[in-house]
């Protein structure tokens, strides 16, 4: 006999609230900070804690070069700064993305310009990519979402082919893999965030900050002189010719990380690869419990592509043509009444239908800035509309997220796809 759905009255199949066991070593956090707090090192980089933290990084992600920075958003305002975007430019991101993976460009006057996004793995879509680039692509920004990694052989074919660099929004997957090198280590120049605290903050996490890695001498060198003021050693880093006779205050901006947040993340990295296997087998086992159940597609990823889930949660594409065609709005509705930790449904984001983009903006006032008329070589901002984008669209209505987790209660992972079963093998009485 069918179980009575909790929607329509029956008993909820998720019975554990709070499942998450696994806590951040406070102690140890505690110890670091206060052995700063002793020294009197509550502002600096390029020595001491930020210094070491930034080799840690380096040597991990197996990369050449790490700067840390106060903020994601500013890690890749950097990075954009070190590929050369300036006014009048135009940087390809997802429409499915995120305001801070593009604001540093466009402060710096260049134009968003958005892609639509895979229908399986929901990232950046290389085929639109390509269609959208001009003569006045700068560069090319994927965001690795939800730890997910994006087609990194095709857009960098692209980038080869048109001679744009990679600007990578990593802030969700520092640990994941492309090929066998960790993201940070495959394109041009990738940038991480530091904010929050685990286990829900970013993957490595110390309230704020920021972190850009890269290969790139000169890429390198921009970020220092861009925004590192009074870096310890740092005119004895600046190596090429345009730089001599740079004072330690460079270009005047002091967008460092604190070292007191890079205590934090300090201890926060020491837990990632223990946080990432034991996320990985929890993620791996609601995923493949899902495929079995019709109407039920959880995110791809690329073959070639290890990702990571801790941050931004799972997300599960709902096919209501297999379950008669059951809205995604009822369906949603009784997931939560049987206890499923539903985070919401589509996408946090769809950068074209913000105002800014539906309606243009004048953004430095007096008719200036690339999202009004001409400007920099730029053509007049044409706005966008709904319908623009018809996959990222049509999937913002059947993308479910819930949370990802790393060391649940011993029952949770049964009551929790044991809600989806429920809901689906009896979805008739629901129509």
């Amino acid at each position: 006999m069918a179980e009575k759905l909790a929607i329509l009255g029956g008993e909820p199949a998720v019975r554990i609230r709070d499942p998450e066991r696994w806590r951040r070593p406070v102690e140890r956090e505690k110890e670091l900070v206060c052995e700063l707090l002793d020294q009197g090192f509550v502002s600096g980089s390029g020595t001491g804690l930020p210094r070491e933290f930034e080799e840690e990084i380096r040597d991990y992600v197996g990369c050449k070069y790490c700067l840390t920075v106060d903020h994601g958003s500013t890690a890749l305002a950097s990075a954009y700064y070190a590929v050369g975007v300036g006014p009048g430019d135009e940087v390809i991101t997802p429409t499915a993305g995120y305001i801070g993976s593009y604001c540093g460009a466009l402060h710096m006057g260049a134009r968003p310009v958005f892609c639509d996004i895979d229908p399986k793995t929901l990232l950046m879509d290389p085929e639109d990519v390509e269609k959208r680039i001009t003569k006045r692509t700068r560069a090319i920004n994927p965001i690795h979402m939800n730890g997910n990694v994006c087609d990194m052989d095709a857009l960098m074919y692209i980038s080869e082919k048109y001679g744009i660099p990679i600007v990578e929004d990593a802030a969700h997957a520092l640990g994941a893999e492309w090929d066998g090198r960790k993201i940070g280590n495959v394109g041009h120049i990738a940038c991480s965030s530091l904010q929050g605290s685990n286990p829900v903050g970013k993957p490595v996490a110390g309230g704020e900050g920021g972190m850009v890695m890269t290969n790139d001498r000169e890429l390198y060198e921009r970020q220092l002189v861009y925004c590192h003021l009074h870096r310890a050693g740092v005119t004895e880093e600046l190596t090429l010719p345009e730089y001599e006779g740079f004072d330690s205050e460079v270009l005047g901006l002091k967008w460092r990380a604190h070292p007191l947040a890079l205590a934090l993340a300090k201890v926060s990295f020491e837990t990632l690869e223990y946080r990432i296997k034991k996320s990985d087998e929890v993620r791996e086992r609601i995923f493949s419990s899902l495929r079995e159940l019709p109407g039920l597609e959880p995110e791809a990823s690329y073959p070639k592509a290890k990702r990571i889930s801790l941050f931004g949660g799972l997300r599960i594409i709902y096919k209501p043509d297999e379950l008669g065609g059951l809205p995604t709005e009822r369906f949603v509705e009784a997931l939560k009444a049987e206890g499923v930790p539903v985070k919401g449904m589509g996408f946090p984001y769809m950068e074209h239908l913000r105002k800014i983009f539906r309606e243009g903006f004048d953004l430095w006032g007096r008719e200036r800035g690339p999202l009004g008329g001409e400007f920099m070589g730029l053509p007049p901002f044409k706005p966008y509309k709904q319908g623009d984008f018809p996959v990222a669209e049509d999937l913002n209505g059947r993308v479910i997220n819930i949370p990802f987790y790393i060391e649940p209660e011993e029952e949770f992972l049964d009551q929790l796809i044991g809600a989806f079963r429920k809901v689906v093998e009896n979805h008739r009485a629901l129509l």
